[in-house]
């Protein structure tokens, strides 16, 4: 009888104790859930979640390369400038091959001109500030094809807004390269891009929408700046 009431016991202690790890299970599930859930609606709706992970300035492959170059012009290292820039011609191609504006035809130029830069590189003729000068077109053509491509995106998604970000980002060391007046103006731009910017994405009511309204405007006088100054 003994022995019975034992074995009840602990058969009983032992389905208690399956509950209780099932009940754990189960919130347990229930929490990285709903945690999924939470990080996944931040991803897709709050607008700054991704953009803090932005941390350094995000360079486009071709830039990387042309300001290599510039470094060994800057040392004399000719034959090491004239790699750089021939692979910073073919990351260019890449960057504004979807491009089908009415910059096509001027940005093939520009990428012919390079390769005459690549070739005076190779013999030692070439400086570098003449090949600052001779990349800052092409490269103008290919971010005034990134506002563009923004301009097609869903309007103030995660995407969207760092893309617009990185191309700021980018327009903004383009104009390092330019004539004071020109440098300028850019900066000023994309100051005032950033700022409605921030107010489309934090502001509060009316300022929201109108500043969402007036991005749209900026964008055209960027793309005009770029246009006047290529």
């Amino acid at each position: 009888m003994k022995t019975k009431f034992i074995f009840s016991a602990a058969m009983a202690a032992l389905g208690i104790g399956i509950l209780q790890t099932g009940c754990e299970s189960r919130k347990k599930a229930e929490a990285k859930y709903e945690a999924d859930s939470l990080k996944d609606d931040k991803v897709a709706y709050d607008t700054t979640y991704k953009s803090e992970e932005i941390a350094e300035p995000v360079l486009a492959a071709s830039e990387k390369h042309f300001d290599a170059a510039v470094k060994y012009l800057d040392g004399k290292e000719y034959k090491q400038a004239a790699t750089e820039i021939g692979e910073g011609i073919t990351a260019i191609r890449t960057e504004g091959a979807l491009d089908k504006g009415e910059l096509k035809t001027e940005f093939s130029k520009s990428v012919k001109h390079l390769e005459q830069l690549q070739k005076l590189a190779g013999e030692g003729k070439l400086t570098s500030a003449e090949l600052k000068k001779g990349f800052w077109p092409a490269e103008m053509m290919v971010t005034h094809y990134a506002i563009e491509k923004w301009e097609s995106l869903p309007e103030f998604e995660v995407k969207s807004n760092d893309h617009l970000r990185v191309t700021l980002d980018g327009l903004e060391r383009k104009t390092a390269y330019s004539e004071a007046s020109v440098k300028q103006e850019g900066k000023k731009l994309v100051s005032e891009t950033r700022a409605l910017l921030q107010t489309a994405e934090h502001g509060a009511g009316a300022d929201v929408q109108k500043a969402k309204q007036d991005l749209k405007h900026q964008t055209a006088k960027l793309k005009a700046y770029i246009k006047k100054n290529i």
